[in-house]
């Protein structure tokens, strides 16, 4: 394989937050020279549905017959990076209350078509952790409910809806962020609950959602004794083969934001992501520092040039990557500013909304 197919091949597997709301000579440089498989968008980058679309665009402009994930955080409720006029769904628990799981799959389908009329199409959610600690700090109500039963129907139905309008979903957090007394963002949780319990409580929303299609599934800043006495699950190739041989997940695996302290209190940038590409990661998240992320990707590199990890394991994410690309972003067709406000906000969506928030 020549010199730029590998390039090409290293980069798609990384995922890039920048700064600013357009592009910038920064990012630019990221998707002509470094080859990244995608962007996050966050607040910092968002202003309007409209410039969220020339944004989305340019970025896509960039690099056209290898179209980008465009990311966000859009799970609702406190975890939302799209305000008004996007609609607002309210709490993710807010789903429950009806139990209907048409209704989840029409709530996935409309925020769906509202990402995609200004240019998204992957969005990090839904979170299917168990609100089993109700002082975590970091779930809460992000959650759909502390019955893994409840979770699992309810985000099931969302992510069925949240697909077929053509947005790529991600169940997080595994091997299961819902009992945690710490914030990840922050600090290093520990859970040390045994297998047999992950597997009657923590696992089973994953579980019946890879049954059902997620295309990705987010691991967890979080130190299990059970699972792996010395790494914590992004970079635990014992908990990864968990989630491919006990859960029977072929698809994407993406590790959380590589910069949260959780991580970067303990390990280097390039000690992180080379230990969670050998772990199994498909996608490695990078969501803010340019030299770390060029820092990460170049390390990589090296690692495949000197022949210290086999190019199969690069091409095999890139397989895994490549399937979930064609099947939702190509042929890519870039967005019509002309058409976003007959979707973002309309009336059918805040009807919908209605029947959630009385």
């Amino acid at each position: 394989m020549k010199l730029d197919q590998i390039r090409r091949r290293v980069g798609q597997m990384f995922i890039i937050g920048f700064e600013g709301k357009s592009v910038s000579d920064d990012l630019k440089k990221m998707i002509s020279d470094y080859y990244v498989g995608g962007v996050v968008l966050f607040e910092r980058n968002i202003e309007s549905p409209e410039q969220i679309a020339a944004l989305t665009n340019d970025i896509q402009a960039l690099n056209p017959k290898t179209p980008l994930f465009i990311a966000v955080d859009q799970e609702g409720g406190r975890v939302k990076r799209l305000h008004e006029p996007f609609t607002d769904f309210g709490k993710p628990e807010l789903l429950t209350k009806l139990d209907s799981p048409k209704l989840c799959f029409d709530v996935g389908f409309a925020m769906a078509q509202e990402l995609r009329a200004v240019g998204i199409n992957y969005n990090f959610a839904p979170v299917v952790d168990v609100n089993t600690n109700p002082q975590n700090p970091i779930i809460g109500d992000r959650a759909f409910s502390s019955d893994p039963e409840i979770v699992s129907r309810i985000a099931s139905g969302f992510i069925r809806g949240l697909q077929r309008g053509g947005v790529v979903a991600c169940a997080k957090h595994f091997p299961g962020h819902g009992d945690t007394m710490l914030d990840s963002h922050l600090e290093l949780p520990k859970v040390e609950h045994s297998i047999e319990r992950l597997k009657t409580v923590e696992w089973i929303p994953f579980e019946r959602v890879i049954k059902g299609g997620v295309e990705t599934v987010m691991t967890a800043h979080i130190l299990n004794p059970n699972l792996d006495p010395k790494y914590p699950a992004t970079l635990s190739k014992i908990t990864m083969e968990f989630l491919r041989t006990q859960l029977r997940f072929s698809r994407v695996i993406i590790t959380d934001d590589l910069e949260m302290k959780a991580i970067s209190d303990h390990y280097t940038i390039e000690e992180a992501s080379n230990k969670a590409i050998d772990a199994g990661a498909d996608f490695i998240l990078i969501c803010k520092t340019l030299e770390k992320q060029i820092t990460a990707i170049e390390s990589l590199l090296r690692r495949v040039l000197d022949l210290k990890i086999p190019l199969k394991r690069i091409e095999d994410s890139s397989e895994r990557i490549t399937k979930v690309r064609n099947r939702y972003i190509m042929p890519y067709q870039p967005v019509d500013p002309a058409k976003i406000s007959e979707v973002v906000g309309c009336e059918a969506h805040q009807t919908l909304a209605k029947q959630l928030l009385t």
